[in-house]
């Protein structure tokens, strides 16, 4: 599938998740116009940039399936043409509600949390899949038949410059969910 971002054609996939922050800041940080060389956009910026129904939900706002998503104070967009499930920015999220609404709710919390991770651990794709599963058996919301469903989501994508493919994926997640130091 190809979509046009910041004026490129870009060649994307709905099977990887989490777009890095590096990746496209680096892309929109040239075509917005008051982002500057070394700004990457604010919510803002990226709604007027996007048009459409794009809207902000304020931190902590953010329902999925009656669970209240926090991810520290930054806030979520609303991003009906995003082509993926969700992605992360510097200072916020972006979340495709369409795409959302098509899978269960252990899989949508788990995305908000890899998405949230690359907040506060940066783009390792890795670390982002870790993070999620550990605050997910941490705050409850993640059980063992919730990460086979998370597994079984991510399990057909394959490898690419970022992300190991969907089955190592999921074998490096098991091993986090299971790590007895997470408290």
């Amino acid at each position: 599938m190809r979509i046009r971002v910041a004026g490129r054609m870009l060649r994307t996939s709905r099977r990887f998740l989490g777009v890095t922050a590096a990746a496209i800041a680096t892309i929109l940080v040239g075509t917005l116009p008051s982002a500057g060389a070394d700004k990457p956009p604010s919510p803002s910026e990226y709604i007027d940039h996007v048009g459409g129904e794009a809207k902000l939900v304020p931190p902590g706002a953010l329902r999925l399936d009656g669970n209240r998503m926090i991810c520290g104070h930054r806030p979520t967009v609303l991003d009906d043409s995003l082509d993926d499930y969700a992605a992360a920015y510097p200072g916020f999220l972006i979340i495709n509600p369409k795409l959302m609404n098509r899978i269960s709710t252990p899989v949508k919390m788990w995305i908000f949390a890899h998405e949230c991770a690359h907040q506060f651990r940066g783009p390792d794709e890795e670390t982002a899949d870790c993070f999620a599963v550990q605050r997910g058996r941490r705050e409850r919301w993640l059980t063992e038949e919730g990460l086979e469903e998370v597994c079984a989501f991510i399990k057909p994508a394959k490898a690419d410059m970022m992300h190991l493919s969907g089955s190592q994926r999921c074998e490096a997640m098991q091993r986090c969910y299971k790590d007895p130091s997470v408290r």
